[in-house]
């Protein structure tokens, strides 16, 4: 049967050549993997894990997720930005009339808002201003503690007084702050069944957990510390890594029954 070859009359006869070859060379490969599968077919523990790390992949992510994000003890939301995108995006798109805004009293912290936070309690408060200060770089900084302060959306402003200067990112405040002194750095990190998926807390959760707090370890080795405790896979390991504050963490409590 005639084979038809394209050739591309830019290119000299042994280029063309080169390319057919290098076609070849892949097919060849192709085909030596499919003989290796037919010969050795996965076993069933392999099919299953597979399909676990398909799952994973395929997991649905809520809206949120595209931020720092946790609830309150009374399943109020509270996002946070990554960046200085991040945390224009909340306040252009976020940022609702009921809302309330947090930010730590240190440069390089995330735009905070806590949803319905004008309808919640005084604990609440208090856990949003936890976040706010941890996912800041208080945290990489290694200190305890910082204040927060948090108002109202109306206070809150992306657009600078005639002649002065906003940074990318940040934001104008006006009027009278409120604020939250000594919030804590520290989160609980824990394990959502159900959804499949790691998640930090300001208080203490039901079922196991992990507390964290400023320290000297790697990020990326402290959520594998985590993923071993928790017996989770590493296919876990980079939605834990995005959920950890920046910097060096340390576990300082642990509750794993």
């Amino acid at each position: 049967m005639p084979v038809e070859l394209r050739l591309d009359v830019r290119k000299s006869f042994w280029e063309n050549i080169a390319i057919y070859h290098e076609r070849a060379k892949k097919l060849k490969r192709k085909i030596r993997k499919l003989e290796e599968l037919i010969a050795n077919p996965p076993k069933e523990e392999e099919k299953k894990e597979e399909k676990s790390v398909e799952i994973v992949k395929k997991r649905k992510r809520d809206w949120y997720e595209h931020f720092r994000w946790s609830f309150t003890s009374n399943g109020r939301l509270v996002i946070a930005g990554r960046d200085a995108r991040t945390n224009e995006t909340i306040v252009r798109k976020y940022l609702e009339q009921n809302d309330l805004f947090f930010h730590a009293d240190v440069v390089g912290a995330p735009s905070t808002v806590l949803k319905d936070g004008q309808n919640a309690s005084e604990e609440e408060i208090r856990e949003a201003a936890i976040l706010a200060a941890s996912f800041s770089r208080a945290w990489k900084a290694g200190w305890p503690s910082v204040d927060v302060f948090y108002v109202t959306p109306d206070q809150v402003s992306l657009t600078p007084p005639s002649g002065e200067y906003r940074p990318k990112g940040g934001v104008m405040i006006y009027g009278k702050k409120n604020w939250v002194r000594d919030a804590p750095l520290q989160l609980y990190v824990s394990f959502d069944e159900e959804k499949n998926r790691f998640f930090v807390s300001p208080f203490q959760p039901e079922g196991p957990y992990v507390l964290i707090a400023p320290g000297r370890t790697d990020k990326t080795e402290i959520a594998k510390k985590i993923l071993s405790l928790f017996e989770k896979d590493k296919i876990h390991l980079n939605d834990l890594n995005a959920l950890l504050p920046p910097g060096g963490s340390e576990i300082r409590e642990k509750k794993l029954q």
